[in-house]
């Protein structure tokens, strides 16, 4: 096992950044080993058995023609409707978690990487706890969120709203958070916070 190995949760409110700070840290310490929470839901929403869960619970409307599922449907579903949304993490939060687990064991068992950091958007949310011995929260201002929202996603204000509405709020997560990173400037001020946090977890880049 590796005993020098730092263990972080990575987290934020919806269009924040967290992936650009993941993605960072990575580049500043390439060793780092980095488990994306959202890859894995989307490569769950191809697995046979989470299809059929989805199907006997929503019906066919919630999957496509060609297969697969209707994602618009799900998000519909899941911010208009609380039992809907609770079911649909019944499904799919145990085996993220399982994914994660499974990489920080195959981590430390390698002993390759010095940083194991799991970039999940629902930390707090869900109590999300792999054995991390930091939370970093990415953060910015509500209205740098909807503008983000509107120009990447092309969401209108309606679903912007709900979207926002249905997570914990930014400042809540603030005095949840061990280390903020406040990610309202260029990308050479997120490099440098990224390099600072590195630094000191006692990590030498």
């Amino acid at each position: 096992m590796n005993n020098d190995l730092q263990i972080i949760g990575l987290t934020g409110g919806i269009a924040t950044g967290k992936s650009t700070c993941a993605r960072t840290l990575q580049e500043l310490l390439p060793e780092t080993v980095l488990f994306d929470a959202d890859a894995s839901v989307r490569s769950l929403y191809e697995n046979n058995a989470v299809l059929d869960e989805i199907g006997s619970y929503f019906g066919s409307g919630a999957l496509l023609p060609g297969g697969g599922v209707d994602k618009a449907f799900l998000r519909e579903r899941a911010f208009s409707n609380p039992e809907d949304k609770e079911f649909l993490e019944q499904v799919f939060h145990p085996r993220v978690r399982e994914e994660c687990l499974a990489l920080l064991l195959q981590t430390s068992r390698k002993g390759v990487s010095r940083l194991f950091v799991a970039d999940v958007p629902l930390l707090f949310e869900n109590g999300f706890d792999f054995g991390q011995s930091a939370n970093l929260l990415v953060a910015t201002s509500r209205k740098t969120q909807v503008d983000r929202l509107i120009e990447r996603n092309k969401w209108d204000d309606g679903t912007v709203q709900a979207v926002l509405s249905s997570q914990m709020p930014i400042e809540a997560k603030h005095g949840l958070a061990d280390v903020v990173i406040w990610n309202e400037g260029p990308v050479d001020i997120l490099r440098s916070q990224c390099r600072r946090f590195i630094q000191s977890r006692n990590i030498s880049i």
